[in-house]
Formats: structure tokens, sequence, C-alpha cells
């Protein structure tokens, strides 16, 4: 057997090569190697053992992890990723099936008939893929220029169109792959370190205007600095097809710079060339060595910079600092940073790069600090970025502050256009690209979301950030498995990233890890420690393992160091929840929701509270707060699964039938769409009972209660017998008991494990 058919795929099984409308394109080895071994073993449930060694050869080859991610890249690629697989389905605790209905295979003949019916089909140009309709640009202009000037070490570089070996999710990449390398300080004093990454810095922002050209990220370009990994497995890591590296000796009002642009594949020199200049034309250095890059690469000269030039190199050192501190995502690294971009505007109070440094920093402190309450006086975020806008209002990185702004107001379409306009001025703006996915995402658009969000990690491979919130993308459209790849493989390249062990903890727990995402928590800390969110986190998960007396020694403990009107009362609120002393939970909601803008999970909480013993109130706080749940028709994403849960149940008591069934359909009909195991981090788990509870199919909510306890769900996990009013019907049936003890054993199981090793070290196992 050599050809298959896969719905209106034919794939070749001796080649790779899969014929889908048309188009052609190609199986990576293992994933070849992969499907060749289901269509081997077609109709048999082969555990995660089985596909290790008939695949990569011997159980220590692979993980669970490369299993899982393997098997979600395979789904892609024979056009099986919408849910529910039809065709290569996980098997809980099982392993895999690839049914062996819904392939066939195909002799020589038959294949040839399907693969000229679908070229036939795709004769029009419309039908073709966008990479084949592109057209050619020949770039005349700059290859006459070129000739004339006799510069040979300036003839374009005809290298790789991309380099193989590229990630199955990576996004698809616009032009040729660019790194630059941090330059090597060759002064007599060896103490111009910051000299020279100033220097490089402003000659990657001037190639990131390069529509023609993908340029990485200083944020992962510099991962390698002082290391001995070779031009060739940088370009594999990048995923770039050249790199400039080189060095910066400083003398006097002299400067010398050598630059190297070398082929990431070959490993050889395209040219090299040595820049000698005063001091004082340092910038027009800098852009000059930009565009002799950017004409090598793609036969054009580079636009207009997007921001003023700076007045100093003095001033652009410090702001580069800044940056380079705020890689660490920390609460002192954003500290550090304003102090670097506040001695930047110092030396000119109208820098722009400083000015967006200090929104982008005091954003950053914001969210690993406390809430900012009524009477915390003016915001300079606003004032940095008015300042800004008046001086460079067509400036990506503006633009980019500008869509944050917009975020941090509640007004998602205006951030979203933001970024956007930040993308068309700057292309390899990789943070833009990464907030438009953030802002997507905040609007439940989650498929959406991915695109921008791949761009960046392509853009930006090493940026934690970026991971973490493409991980955040997956586990939201179920594709949980490669959430947690991604995660593992951030901590294990980055092991002292707060941000990785902080989000794969959120995971851990819903699948039922809790000690270990305990571990994980208490480590984030550990690399915060003046991060009380960190510290808010370790307090409330205490919970998640079912011991408040720590949790609340936790709160204590923090509220001692800290005034923290919301934060300390929503822990004080949870805590009374997990006792069910309702009456303290409702007094502290109340608290909650007099203060400036309370956020939306304590106003579904605060209805949630009221409907336990005043319907009426809740539905005044859903019609005040969530009038969109309310609406006709009502419209709902898995972030209002909560208060909508509260509204059908309201409804049912005031007898509003009718109502509370529209409503219903359309909770359920969202909660068939989404995995409750998975979703976002707001989605507890338990939705789907709710559906059937609300319904009054009692045999129906019990039984999606014990799978979820059978699969070892815990993600807060507390009060199925108490907090939830939609329970009420069956917290006294046997079944429920049942399950209700088994959960309870769960909990304690993983309290007792990290009890037992939470003084171990973290280890990474996988990916």
């Amino acid at each position: 057997m050599k050809f298959i058919k896969i719905g209106d795929r034919v794939i070749d099984l001796a080649s790779g090569q899969v014929h889908h409308r048309g188009a052609i394109t190609q199986l990576s080895p293992r994933l070849l190697t992969l499907l060749n071994h289901f269509t081997e073993h077609g109709g048999r449930v082969l555990s995660r053992d089985d596909l290790i060694e008939g695949v990569w050869g011997h159980l220590e080859a692979a993980s669970d992890d490369s299993v899982n991610v393997a098997a979600s890249s395979l789904r892609r690629a024979i056009g099986d990723d919408q849910r529910p697989h039809r065709i290569l389905k996980a098997v809980p605790r099982r392993g895999y099936l690839f049914e062996s209905g819904a392939w066939k295979p195909l002799d020589d003949e038959q294949a040839a008939g399907e693969i000229a019916s679908m070229v036939a089909s795709a004769s029009t140009p419309e039908a073709l893929p966008a990479s084949r309709r592109r057209p050619v640009r020949f770039g005349l202009l700059a290859l006459g220029l070129v000739a004339l000037l006799g510069l040979a070490w300036l003839q374009p570089w005809h290298g790789p169109d991309r380099l193989p070996g590229a990630e199955p999710e990576a996004a698809a990449s616009t032009g040729r792959g660019v790194a630059v390398l941090p330059f090597t300080d060759m002064s007599a004093t060896g103490d111009q370190g910051p000299f020279a990454d100033g220097l490089v810095d402003r000659i990657l922002h001037m190639l990131t205007l390069s529509p023609e050209l993908d340029v990485v990220a200083r944020t992962s370009s510099f991962v390698f600095r002082d290391r001995a990994d070779t031009i060739r497995e940088i370009g594999e890591k990048l995923r770039v097809d050249a790199v400039l590296e080189g060095s910066v000796q400083l003398s006097g009002e002299s400067v010398r710079v050598i630059a190297q642009l070398i082929d990431a594949r070959s490993d050889t020199h395209i040219w090299s060339r040595t820049y000698d200049r005063p001091v004082g034309e340092l910038f027009a250095l800098q852009d000059e060595i930009a565009n002799d890059v950017a004409r090598t690469m793609s036969n054009s000269l580079l636009p207009e910079r997007d921001t003023p030039l700076p007045d100093s190199q003095r001033a652009w050192e410090f702001v580069t600092r800044g940056r380079i501190a705020m890689d660490r995502f920390t609460l002192a690294a954003a500290t550090e940073a304003m102090d670097y971009f506040g001695q930047a505007l110092q030396l000119q109070p109208d820098s722009v790069e400083a000015l967006i440094g200090l929104v982008d920093a005091l954003r950053m402190q914001r969210s690993q600090g406390p809430m900012r309450g009524p009477d915390s006086g003016p915001d300079m975020i606003d004032s940095y970025l008015e300042r800004a806008r008046a001086l460079a209002p067509d400036s990506a990185m503006v633009e980019r502050a500008t869509g944050n702004w917009h975020v941090a107001n509640g007004r998602p379409d205006e951030a979203m256009a933001a970024f956007r306009r930040a993308i068309e001025i700057n292309p390899n703006d990789a943070e833009a690209h990464r907030y438009l996915g953030r802002a997507l995402f905040g609007q439940a658009r989650y498929d959406d979301a991915i695109e921008p969000l791949r761009t960046a990690v392509r853009l930006d491979p090493y940026s934690t950030l970026a991971n973490v919130w493409l991980a955040d993308a997956f586990w939201a459209v179920g594709r949980a498995e490669e959430a947690l790849f991604r995660l593992k493989r951030i901590i294990r390249d980055q092991p002292d990233f707060p941000q990785g062990h902080d989000r794969i903890a959120t995971y851990l727990a819903q699948t039922g890890d809790t000690g270990q995402a305990m571990r994980h928590l208490m480590h984030a800390r550990e690399l915060d420690p003046d991060s009380v969110r960190r510290w808010f986190r370790v307090c409330e998960f205490w919970l998640q393992l079912g011991d408040d007396a720590s949790a609340e020694q936790c709160a204590d403990e923090l509220l001692a160091e800290h005034d923290l009107p919301f934060l300390g009362r929503y822990l004080r609120q949870i805590i009374h929840a997990f006792r069910g002393e309702w009456d303290g939970q409702l007094l502290e909601l109340q608290a909650i929701a007099e203060l400036d803008s309370p956020d939306p999970l304590t106003r579904s909480l605060l209805a949630q509270t009221w409907s336990r013993k005043d319907c009426r109130k809740a539905l005044d706080i859903v019609e005040q707060s969530f009038p969109e749940v309310l609406a006709t028709p009502p419209e709902i994403t898995p972030t209002l699964l909560f208060v909508t849960n509260t509204v059908v149940y309201c409804l049912q008591q005031f007898d509003r039938q009718d109502h509370a069934d529209r409503l219903l359909d359309e909770m359920s009909a969202l909660v068939h769409r989404i995995r409750l195991e998975r979703g976002p981090w707001v989605v507890i788990g338990i939705e789907g009972a709710w559906v059937h509870a609300l319904k009054g199919d009692t045999d129906a909510a019990l039984a999606e209660l014990e799978r979820l306890v059978d699969d070892g769900w815990r993600y807060y996990w507390w009060g199925l017998d108490y907090y939830y009013p939609t329970f009420a019907l069956i917290v006294d049936h046997p079944r429920f008991q049942a399950l209700q003890e088994k959960l309870e054993a769960g909990v304690r199981e993983q309290l007792e494990y990290f009890e037992t090793t939470r003084d171990e070290p973290l280890v990474q196992v996988g990916p």
C-alpha cells in the first residue's frame, strides 16, 4: 500500500507528500513514520509506549508529551484537527486509535486520478494557495545601484528560502530570516558592554522595519550571549537564514565595528566589513550596517525610521539596559528598568523610547504588584503615553502602547486596531503580534488568537511570555498536550522565568496534579519574591490542597506586610466560601464591590452568593454588571459560564422557564463547544454537570461529576455539596456521596505528595 485517502486528501506513504485541493505539503520524517505505523495497525488502540518503540525506536527516546504533540501535528496534517476527532482518537488512559474506516488505500492509478481531479478543480488563481500566487519582486533599482557602485560584497545573497526543521505550529514566514547576535566588546577597558548592546539594539530596530525580512527579536538573539553554539546551531534554533555577528572597539572619540553576515546553513561568510567612524557618527553607522544587511538579503533599502533619533548614545544605552532588565518579567526587574528609563529621560526629555519604556515598566510593575486603589494618585502611564504620542504619532511602539492603554480601559476593538496599526508600521514587532493575540484571547476569540501568537513566537522564539500566551491559546481550544509541551520546554530552557512556573501550575491543577502545581507556584515566588501577586497565588492555592488553615496563615502574613484592599478581601472571601461561611463571604464581596472598578470574577461571585438567599438581588447585580447575559439573544463566552449558571438557576426559581430555557440552550451549546477539562483557566470543569442539573437530569449530572472525579479533577473542587445551589437536588444521592469521598481522598493524596516533596528541587522531565 503506497497511497491512502483521508477525506479530501491523498497521502503518499512512501514520500510523505500530502495532496490537498491542488496543493502539496510535506510530512516530516517523524510524522510520516507515525502515520505508517498507524496504518499498519489500523483499528487497534496503540499505547504511548507502543508508539514510542515503533516510531522513535526505544522507550528512552521520547516522552508521553512528544507522542501527544506528534499526534496533534499529524491531526492537522491530515485534516482531523477539529473536535470531535474522527480519525485519530485519544482513548483515555489507553493511547490512540487510528480509525480503520476513516481512510482507504489507493493503488497508483486511483491515486493519480484523485490527484488529477484535485488539480483540475483548483486551476483558477483564486483556488491556489497564497504562496503560489505571490508576485516575484526583482528589485531592479537596487541591483542597478549595486552594479554601478561595483560593491561585490553587497551582491544579493541567494540563500535558502527557509531552514528545515521548523516546528509544526510555527507561523508562516513572510521573508528571509535574520538574527543579530550581541556584539563583543573589544575595548581595552572591557567595560563598554552597554555601549555595544545599544549599538546592536538600534541595528535590530532598523532591520525590523523591513517588510522583506523576518528579524528575530533581541529577547531571543541575546540568549546566545557567551554561549558556545555554532552559527549553524543558532540558525536552527532561531529558524533564520543568516546571522549578523560582530565586535565593537571604542577608543577615545573613535569607534571601530567589525560586522560579519554569515549563512546560517553552511556557516560560511556572506560578507565581512570593518567600519571606522567618529563616535559622533555612530547613529549613521548603525543605519548603514542595517541597510547593508537589508540590501544583501532583500535587494531593498530600509524605510525611514518610525521614531525620532536619540540625542546621545548614552541615553540609548540606558534605554537598552531598561529593555534587557524587563526581559526577566519580575517586580524587581520592572523597578530596575524604570530607573534606567528615568535616567535616559533626564538626558533626553523627548526620548520616545524612554517614555514608552516607562509605560511598559509601569504596566509590568502593576501586573506583579497590588492593584491601584482609588486614592493612589494620578496615573503616570497616561502622562508618559500622551507625551510619546505627541512626539511620534506614527511610531509602532507608540501604537502598541496605545493598544495596551485601550485594553486596560476596556476598549478591546480600539486596542486591536492599534495593535494592527503597529504591525503595519513594523511587521517585525513581535510584541505587537503578541498583544494582538492576547487581546483576541481576552475577547474569547481563542482560535483567532493563535495565529498572531504563533507569529510572535516565530519572531521571538525565546520569549517566555509569548510562549506562555501561545500555550494559553492552545489550551483554550483543547490542544492541551501542545500547551503543556510548550510550557515544559520553556521551563527546561529558562528555568528561572517565573511566569512559566506560574502558568504550568494552573494547568497542572486543571489536570489534577495539584501537589506538583503548588511546587511550581512556590518556585515562582522564590524567583520573584517581591511580587505580592505570586505570594497571593500561593495563599489561594493552599485551598486547592484542602488546607484552609495554611491558606489563612499565608493570608495573615501577606496582609501584615502589605496593604491590599482588593487582594486581601478576595483571599478572605474565598476562605469563607471554602468553609461555607456565607455571611463572611458576602461582607467581603460587598466591600470589594465598593472599590474602584471591581473585577468581573468578584462580581460573578457576589451574584452567586446572593443567589443562595435572594435571587432578585443576584439578578440585579447581573443586569448591572453583565447585561449581555440577559440580552436577547444572550451573548455568553466561556468566561461568563459561572454567572450564566447563577442566572439560569434564579430564573427557574422565579418560574421564568421560557427565558431560562433559552439561556440554558445557549449555555449548553457553549459547554458542548469547549472541552471543559481544558478551556481557559476560568473554566472550572463542572459546567457540563451544571447544565444537566439545571435541566433536571440527575443521572446525567451525577455521571458527569463521576467522570470528572475518576479522571482526577480537583480544580476549585470544594463546595460541591454546599456552594452551588444548582446541585441542591443531587447532594443527598448515594452516588454523590461516593464521588465526594473519592474526590476528598484524591485531594488528601495531593497534599501528602506536596508535603513529602516540597523541599526537593524541581526536576524538568521531558519534552
